[in-house]
């Protein structure tokens, strides 16, 4: 019966969302999907879960009504932004930021890659100094994590590695603006990746990928429709390109997860997942990360033990910046764990939201994410403006980590879009200023 409705719901979705958006990749689709495939591998029970109680189901339910619901509250309201409104800044804006052909785009993805790469390789010469060697980090791996846990590393530069990220949104841009994948696509992340490595994590690994397909996708549809720019992709240099990045991602999430120590052998697992025991890629460790979240709400849900201040969850970062004043206690980075029966301690953005707020912030939560996205979706669209174009990425971010966690608790969500907000009218200024000395 669960099947039955997840996959009614699934179609009903996805045909609603082409007709609302006119674009196959959207916030609606990409919920939808996320969410259909968390049901689905929890319901498969591979893994003797624990059966989810109707509290969840319900809070589920009504977090995607409230989503769907601030989606159309804009839909249904689109005369309120008039189209052709801002449209005499619109090209203009456009044009500054490639007015001289991208290398102002290329030379800051160059510049904030590269110092992403040199913190990764200043927090490996740290632990490198601490542990003796690179196999010895490697071997007391799980030590690490821990240290990392508690903020125990110290000599490591904060922050710096957040650029990364802010190159991650211009590569997006500059690929499908060129129309085709170069070794600017996967600069950005190399130091991403070294940096998650050195503090066994996977959650930046994934962070990058979707900011990056985010930024590209929307931005080559803005491409697309212009009349002055016709770049078509190579399918070949496209399925070559995005084979090559999301293997080396999964790659480096699976070393992660083997320095981690994770089993691999559950009791009462299906034979099915066990025959994946050994597998590099696909392993039932993998398959825990992608479906146990629900399991979680479940659990939360029914003990019903954890106090959570106003916000703190969702607000994490700004917490923790107000702790350094003694203005309140620093939360917990990481959530409490729940066993069912295997220990995992993400639960989805629905329980940080229910933890924060209460039963109101599950629907509230949703619906403004909903409305703001799609708000800042037709914003962008109508004005081009890219510092618009930037919130919306990044509340793309938010829908998908939903299966995960409220993706604000992490510092970087902030950090990124604040520097965003900033580099992106210095690129303009610098890309303007390119442009007259290339005409003179």
């Amino acid at each position: 019966m669960v099947f039955v409705i997840v996959i009614s719901i699934t179609i009903f979705s996805i045909v609603l969302s082409k007709y609302l958006f006119k674009k196959w990749f959207n916030h609606l689709i990409i919920y939808t999907i996320i969410w259909f495939i968390l049901i689905s591998l929890y319901e498969l029970k591979l893994l003797p879960y624990v059966d989810i109680i109707p509290e969840a189901w319900f809070l589920v339910s009504f977090g995607f009504f409230a989503f769907l619901m601030g989606i159309l509250t804009i839909t249904s309201t689109k005369n309120l932004f008039p189209e052709g409104k801002d449209n005499l800044n619109t090209e203009e804006t456009i044009i500054k930021i490639f007015s001289d052909d991208g290398k102002a785009v290329k030379l800051t993805v160059f510049i904030l890659s590269t110092l992403c790469l040199l913190s990764a390789i200043q927090n490996w010469y740290v632990l490198v100094k601490l542990f003796g060697s690179i196999p010895a980090v490697l071997i007391n791996a799980t030590l690490v994590y821990r240290l990392n846990v508690h903020r125990d590393i110290s000599g490591v530069i904060p922050y710096v590695s957040t650029l990364g990220f802010v190159a991650i949104f211009f590569s997006g841009l500059y690929t499908a603006y060129k129309g085709k994948f170069s070794f600017l696509t996967f600069y950005p992340f190399i130091g991403i990746i070294l940096k998650e490595l050195a503090e066994v994590g996977r959650a930046g690994m994934l962070f990058a990928l979707i900011e990056y397909f985010t930024s590209f996708i929307l931005f080559g549809y803005l491409l697309k429709d212009s009349l002055s720019h016709k770049q078509k992709f190579s399918k070949k240099n496209s399925v070559i390109a995005i084979t090559i990045l999301l293997l080396v991602i999964i790659i480096s999430a699976s070393v992660v997860k083997t320095a981690r120590g994770s089993f691999e052998s559950y009791s009462g697992a299906s034979k099915q997942l066990n025959k994946l025991e050994g597998n590099m890629i696909i392993t039932p460790s993998i398959y825990l990360y992608l479906s146990s979240d629900l399991g979680v709400l479940s659990k939360y849900l029914e003990n019903n033990s954890e106090k959570a201040t106003f916000g703190q969850n969702t607000f994490l970062p700004i917490y923790s910046v107000l702790s350094k004043f003694d203005i309140v206690k620093r939360p917990s980075d990481y959530q409490m764990g729940y066993f069912i029966p295997m220990w995992t301690n993400t639960g989805t953005y629905i329980r940080e939201l229910h933890a924060d707020f209460g039963l109101w912030g599950t629907f509230l939560g949703p619906y403004l994410i909903g409305l703001i996205t799609t708000w800042l979706w037709f914003r962008f669209y109508e004005t081009k403006n890219l510092i618009v174009f930037s919130f919306l990425v990044f509340f793309f971010l938010i829908v998908g980590f939903s299966f995960l966690v409220m993706v604000t608790r992490l510092s970087y969500w902030f950090i990124s879009l604040f520097l965003l907000m900033i580099f992106i009218p210095l690129v303009e200024r610098m890309a303007v200023r390119n442009s007259h000395n290339i005409s003179h």
